[in-house]
């Protein structure tokens, strides 16, 4: 299966402006921004559920064998709907769907979450860390996989204007020349937010790996 990485930009985009439009009809106090990763990933995967199955904290193949704690785990990983994802860390049962899919037909998806400020406003002093660390060190993992065949790295961005979002963007392309971190071109889908903490814009950065043969 060849997964269709803007399709995929537009499904996670439409997955957080309904949860951003459903915090406003609630008159919420906290917005999309003050998720932290762990609660981003169950929203995407609460709101993508009627189109994909989701694997969430998935370890990755080439760690089987180690202990499971050891094991390095994939934030989420899409299947075809009706066909859950072949898990390597529990052993078969007589009541496993009969429809699996195996790693090589999922796609992998690293998220990050990258915030221009802190609650209340204040700057955040390591938002472009938020950018370069984890996000290279994740792409690196994945595109090293040789029974993942299609993942990508996903960032979600907080910042207060297109214009930082845009000069951000370039300066993180800047980054993967310079770290030779193999990725394709990026997919970007944005929408204005609530401002809470000074965040007025919500972007969706998709970059899909190039697996290293």
């Amino acid at each position: 299966m060849n997964w269709d990485f803007a399709t995929i930009a537009d499904d996670l985009a439409r997955a957080l402006q309904t949860a951003e439009q459903d915090l406003q009809l609630q008159q919420a106090v906290y917005g999309l921004d003050a998720l932290d990763e762990r609660q981003m990933h169950a929203l995407l995967a609460e709101q993508l559920a009627s189109q994909y199955d989701i694997a969430r904290e998935v370890h990755y193949p080439s760690s089987f064998g180690n202990k499971l704690t050891h094991r390095l785990r994939c934030d989420l990983v899409l299947s075809p709907l009706g066909q859950p994802l072949r898990l390597d860390s529990r052993l078969p049962t007589l009541f496993d769907p009969p429809n699996t899919c195996p790693a090589e037909k999922g796609l992998w998806l690293e998220v990050k979450c990258a915030h221009q400020f802190r609650e209340g406003g204040v700057v955040h002093t390591g938002y472009g860390a938020q950018w370069r660390n984890g996000v290279v060190e994740d792409l690196r993992k994945m595109e090293a996989e040789p029974r993942i065949l299609q993942a990508g790295m996903v960032l979600i961005i907080f910042t207060e204007s297109p214009e930082i979002l845009t000069h951000d963007l370039e300066l993180f392309q800047t980054v993967l020349i310079k770290e030779e971190v193999l990725a394709g071109t990026h997919q970007v889908r944005q929408f204005p937010i609530w401002q809470r903490n000074e965040h007025r814009l919500c972007t969706i950065a998709l970059w899909p790996t190039i697996q290293r043969s």
